[in-house]
């Protein structure tokens, strides 16, 4: 009886000691699955990078991976001032151009917490000497890019962003002036539409929210992000920028001249490089001490990055929709559908010669920040590809590998949307009414420039279909029920899109890699 008792007893001491060895076991094996610090990955990336570098001929890069909270990979590749070959570090500080505005918008956000202001307030509250027209716009047109306002970089009649980064806005930016002088010169432009009826990128916005912040706490937005941000993250080498200023770590800009031989960056005048569209340098691992206190919501308490993170809406009701759908904006932060899962993050590129991006994924606890001292960038595809690395639903899909399965019977139906869409005049009825409701006019605009008004012929193939079976993916409030990715040749040319299909396979959204 005893001997059985203890039998047994030892019998379960072993099964309890192999059930620990084996969910050991199990976990070791998640770790290394898991473990985004693994050597090997990090070799992989560098090659690539290397490879990314010299093909699009970026001088210096630098970059930094956070996943679950910890910076788990970090590096710098190529150098960060040509002439004296100087090469780039994790020390290396690059301009992040329009990043900065996330943290415009949290300094904004951090004096609505103080109490010393709402993003309801019409900014006429805090701004002297604006017009009539302007009486309507508030703080939060301005942080979610629906005030209507001309854009001071490269304004066109009826909507910003395509007036290209040269003639007369290049030469006005060498120029130096000061507040009072940009608001008057802002004011006497007429709106481009009335505040909160459309979405428009305007970099003009966050100008003025910056005067707002120095009106409002007393202080220079450098003093003021030193103070409430970069000192408390411990963003030791993240500062506002100061162009005649000897700055230790300040990587060279570069641009690609029309024969794409390597040529330094534009000159941007101090005061225009220092705004609160822009104006910041930093490195690629404060920027990742940045994406760990928004996680931890150490600067902006869960609740107000929320409100920050959802779209914005028009005041017809509806989200406001970017450019070709699958983005749109908050308050100072794109919100992208990137392949179903949630992005929250920022691009950033500026003529004196730098592209950043910082990518994060909440869902998958991802963030990736990559920083160039090159004019223009493909950052986006470098940051996404990086990300595959750890979580393979994130490669770019440009990097799928071809399904045997993959739903080819739509192509028919995505030659004929995609032609339409380019020129205009696409068939409505292929697309939910969420989707045709919320096309932003800009379309249009964009694509009466396009090649695709010349007749081209496109060939598009399916390449991969992601059937959303466990997934509740939702796009402009409509359910989705698969992810066809295609592989679009024009000429030349090749790009690449996931377009979002309901049920019945009407088009619910696109998105371009």
């Amino acid at each position: 009886m005893n001997l059985d008792f203890e039998t047994s007893r030892e019998g379960n001491r072993i099964f309890r000691l192999a059930s620990i060895s084996l969910y050991a076991i199990v976990l070791a094996q998640l770790f290394s699955c898991g473990n985004r610090n693994d050597q090997s990955i990090k070799l992989e990336i560098e090659k690539y990078l290397q490879t990314e570098m010299k093909k699009q001929q970026i001088p210096g890069l630098t970059y930094a991976v956070v996943f679950d909270n910890k910076i788990i990979d970090s590096g710098a590749l190529g150098v960060g001032n040509v002439e004296y070959k100087v090469p780039t570090t994790i020390h290396s500080q690059f301009n992040i151009g329009s990043i900065g505005k996330t943290f415009t918008a949290t300094s904004i956000m951090l004096l609505q917490k103080d109490g010393k202001l709402s993003v309801n307030d019409p900014i006429n509250k805090y701004l002297d000497s604006l017009p009539d027209s302007w009486k309507h716009i508030t703080i939060k047109h301005l942080l979610s890019h629906t005030s209507g306002i001309r854009d001071y970089c490269q304004d066109f009649p009826g909507y910003p962003l395509l007036g290209g980064e040269t003639g007369e806005g290049l030469e006005a930016r060498k120029g130096e002036v000061i507040e009072s002088q940009f608001i008057k010169s802002a004011a006497s432009e007429p709106l481009n539409f009335t505040p909160g009826e459309r979405w428009a990128y305007c970099n003009s916005n966050f100008f003025l929210l910056g005067f707002i912040v120095h009106k409002v706490s007393g202080k220079s937005l450098s003093e003021f992000m030193n103070e409430r941000i970069f000192t408390p993250l411990g963003m030791k080498e993240t500062r506002r920028e100061n162009v005649p200023e000897i700055i230790p770590n300040r990587v060279s800009g570069y641009m690609l001249n029309d024969d794409n031989t390597l040529i330094h960056g534009a000159y941007i005048s101090n005061f225009y490089s220092t705004q609160g569209d822009m104006g910041i340098i930093t490195t690629a691992t404060d920027m990742a001490k940045w994406s760990m206190a928004l996680d931890e919501g150490i600067i902006l308490d869960k609740e107000t990055l929320q409100q920050m993170w959802t779209l914005s809406k028009l005041s017809n009701g509806l989200e406001s929709m970017v450019f070709f759908g699958s983005s749109s904006y908050g308050l100072g932060w794109d919100i992208n559908n990137y392949h179903g899962i949630v992005e929250i993050g920022h691009s950033g590129s500026f003529m004196n010669g730098y592209t950043a991006n910082f990518a994060r994924f909440p869902e998958k606890h991802l963030a990736v920040i990559v920083l160039t001292n090159l004019n223009p960038t493909n950052v986006a595809r470098i940051s996404y590809k990086i990300a595959g690395f750890y979580v393979p639903e994130l490669k770019p899909i440009a990097e799928l590998q071809p399904e045997a399965n993959a739903d080819s019977s739509l192509n028919k139906k995505v030659y004929d949307f995609l032609t339409g869409y380019h020129r205009g005049n696409f068939d409505t009825s292929e697309a939910t009414l969420n989707f045709n409701q919320r096309i932003n006019p800009i379309v249009k605009i964009l694509n009466e420039q396009n090649e695709l008004k010349s007749q081209a012929k496109l060939q598009v193939n399916c390449i991969k279909t992601d059937r959303m079976v466990d997934q509740n993916l939702v796009c402009w409030g409509v359910p989705v029920s698969k992810i066809n990715y295609y592989k679009i040749i024009m000429r030349k040319d090749t790009s690449y899109v996931a377009i979002y299909f309901t049920s019945d396979n009407k088009i619910a959204d696109i998105g371009w890699d």
